[in-house]
């Protein structure tokens, strides 16, 4: 088992993968294979801002090490908030990418795509109530 003293890289490692996963299979339904083939502009694009959001409040995150993660994982794999999407269960939207949100504007960091994500995700679940 490896400890890390740097709470805050841990917790940045997890969510700059998290949230993009979220956001993008949820908005699109669409699983991990079609988001980082048909949709790798919008997650490069996604990346690069939750890791710049990443690295102002701290923590070493870089899009190149997130991306390789993403790569790594199957092409059938699903995000949980997509899962719920499917079940007509409440979603994490604010807890996921309304905390990107919210620590991009404490560091002044613009989110936009992000933003718009987090937004037509949360349509999403307006719509089908």
């Amino acid at each position: 088992m490896t400890l890390r003293s740097n709470e805050t890289a841990m917790l940045w490692d997890k969510l700059a993968f998290l949230a993009p996963l979220a956001l993008l299979t949820t908005r699109h339904r669409a699983d991990v294979g079609t988001i980082r083939g048909d949709l790798r502009p919008e997650l490069l694009a996604v990346l690069d801002e939750i890791t710049a959001v990443a690295r102002a409040a701290g923590a070493p995150v870089t899009t190149e090490t997130v991306l390789s993660f993403f790569d790594r994982v199957p092409d059938t794999m699903k995000s949980s908030m997509q899962r719920d999407a499917e079940a007509g269960r409440p979603l994490e939207v604010d807890a996921i990418g309304g905390a990107v949100l919210r620590a991009g504007a404490a560091h002044h960091v613009e989110t936009p795509i992000t933003a718009r994500l987090v937004a037509e995700v949360a349509r999403l679940t307006t719509q089908e109530a």
